[in-house]
């Protein structure tokens, strides 16, 4: 055999030597990421079956509904729902014995931080106002408002001197002030400031938010947060206030207003004794992943809403340490915790709808909407429905 021919059978083999070693090694490597992948698959299947979900709630009485279960954990076992705690800001969501999600907490400093977390997909689900929910729906988030969580829980706050004890004198004394009446609101959508209003024009007062309008009976004032609601009588910034409870109750508690009217209590007597504030929202991407374990937070927030109705001296104790003020004070409010989206609930849904529309809120997907098509596009009362057959 030649030389030439010698040296071209060895670059050959050697050829093929290494294409066996890479081959191999190759081999090795895909086997390895096959294996990576079904344990990470495998993971992911784990994780699926246990979620973890975040939700957020805030300090105000309107909001701490879940309160209930998390410090009452052998109480709401019985109900076949309850939460078990973790840690400090982790429980696990646990239904007729079964390990349904782990829920991480996150608090919240009000609607428009729960609104931002949303769209930024940092938050699953929250309590909060239903016009923070509405406004980023309009703006493009995918959220999906489930139910209620109260009605009432507002009022009207005169310095405590004054001798008013019904709507009848409030008007009296409207109509015989030489100047416009100056009444006080925490938020130019709230609900206190959307009652307190139609019922002034419905009564037949002029109202108005320019201070140079002396025409006017009534001037309503922005005091841009519930914090300045107590301090603006005694700085006389205003000459009465509405505002959420449980500013009206400690207002009159430490003798700095009297509390003259509550919302079921302006007129027409009833109309406004199941007008909508907060509500549970959840985006829809994971409302649509795991439909079970909303359908329980539903349930869990309406046996929260029992419990706290039922036993209400209790519930003031839960609350009143998580919120940081008297039990006394809450005590004395008349919220109605409920998960129930009434017509008359609807009805006050669309006065924020029609406001929102008026003041330029919306922006987006939402404005100039019939309201059937803003109720289809933003609420999904099938859970409370089901929870409720």
């Amino acid at each position: 055999m030649s030389r030439g021919i010698k040296k071209f059978i060895c670059l050959f083999l050697c050829t093929i030597l290494v294409g066996l070693i890479v081959c191999g090694c190759s081999n090795d490597t895909k086997k390895t990421s096959k294996d990576g992948i079904k344990e990470e698959n495998a993971e992911n299947v784990e994780n699926g079956e246990i979620p973890e979900i975040s939700i957020s709630w805030g300090t105000a009485l309107h909001v701490v509904i879940l309160e209930a279960p998390r410090n009452r954990v052998d109480e709401f076992k019985d109900k076949g729902i309850y939460l078990n705690p973790l840690s400090e800001d982790k429980f696990e969501l646990i239904e007729d014995g079964k390990k349904l999600a782990v829920l991480s907490y996150m608090p919240n400093k009000g609607a428009s931080e729960v609104a931002t977390l949303m769209g930024q997909g940092h938050l699953d689900s929250a309590i909060c106002s239903n016009t923070g929910m509405l406004t980023a729906i309009d703006s493009g988030t995918d959220i999906k408002i489930l139910c209620p969580v109260h009605t009432r829980g507002m009022g009207l706050v005169f310095p405590p001197d004054k001798d008013l004890n019904s709507w009848e004198d409030i008007k009296e004394y409207i109509l015989n002030s030489e100047v416009p009446v100056k009444f006080g609101y925490h938020s130019p959508v709230s609900a206190p400031r959307l009652v307190l209003e139609s019922v002034l024009k419905e009564e037949g007062l002029k109202v108005t938010e320019d201070p140079n309008d002396f025409e006017a009976d009534v001037l309503l004032v922005d005091l841009k947060g519930t914090n300045n609601l107590i301090p603006s009588l005694a700085s006389k910034q205003v000459d009465a206030w509405v505002g959420p409870s449980v500013f009206p109750e400690t207002a009159e508690y430490k003798g700095l207003g009297k509390l003259v009217l509550r919302l079921e209590d302006f007129p027409p007597k009833g109309k406004w004794d199941n007008f909508p504030c907060c509500v549970f929202s959840a985006r829809e991407e994971v409302l649509n992943k795991y439909p079970e374990v909303f359908k329980a937070l539903v349930r869990l927030i309406d046996e929260s809403c029992k419990y706290c109705m039922e036993n209400k001296d209790d519930a003031s104790e839960i609350i009143s340490e998580y919120i940081g003020v008297e039990k006394e004070i809450v005590s004395n409010t008349t919220i109605n915790y409920t998960t129930e989206p009434t017509d008359e609930w609807l009805e006050g849904i669309k006065i924020y709808v029609d406001v929102l529309n008026k003041t330029n809120k919306f922006n987006g997907r939402l404005k100039g909407k019939p309201f059937d098509e803003v109720v289809k596009q933003a609420f999904d009362f099938s859970y409370v429905e089901e929870i409720k057959k």
